[in-house]
């Protein structure tokens, strides 16, 4: 049985899907000797797709209520942007940009998604990189069974695998009047159902 497979039977998406498909968005990794690795959370993707778990990392994490990822009162979840850039990949010296699918429950922000599942589908090549790096990406790609493209060609390759998010369901933040207070707000976000 596929991760697909068991995001099937697991009762992701239940509900019904406001997508039937998955759709695309772009996120970095560092290449370590364990593979693909988040340069934010240190979570290493050992297989191609990944399902996402609530990890508590800050003391309100461990006070708030256990939840699946992504909750909505949290960071949790696989994290995408809807843009892709290059740039990732040019400054640091481990790192590499590709284009994933997701799916299940997905959060919908202005500018990217968290998501309960995800799928790498395409990594960027950077022809400047050290030697090194080629090598340890064109190995992770070929262990881990992931497409490979110039690191100029990964938004279009994403379209191969699936769509955008459609604008529709991307939450706009609303016009406001100016604001006396300096306290934070929370972004607006969505609840998108995405099939498999």
């Amino acid at each position: 049985m596929t991760d697909l497979d068991d995001s099937l039977s697991s009762g992701a998406g239940a509900a019904a899907p406001d997508l039937l498909a998955p759709v695309h968005v772009f996120r970095d990794w560092r290449v370590t000797d364990a593979g693909l690795c988040s340069p934010r959370t240190d979570t290493v993707w050992e297989t191609r797709t990944v399902r996402a778990h609530c990890r508590p990392r800050t003391a309100d994490d461990f006070v708030r209520e256990r939840h699946e990822a992504p909750g909505s009162a949290c960071n949790c979840g696989i994290h995408g942007v809807y843009a892709f850039s290059p740039e990732f990949s040019k400054v640091d010296y481990q790192g590499v940009s590709g284009a994933v699918t997701v799916w299940g429950h997905v959060e919908a922000h202005r500018h990217g998604v968290r998501a309960e599942y995800a799928r790498v589908e395409v990594l960027g090549f950077y022809a400047r990189w050290t030697r090194r790096q080629k090598d340890a990406v064109r190995d992770l790609a070929d262990r881990l069974e992931i497409d490979l493209v110039d690191l100029h060609d990964v938004e279009a390759a994403a379209h191969e695998y699936a769509t955008p998010m459609p604008e529709v369901l991307i939450p706009r933040e609303p016009a406001r009047a100016p604001r006396l207070s300096l306290a934070p707000t929370r972004s607006r976000a969505r609840l998108v159902i995405v099939g498999p």
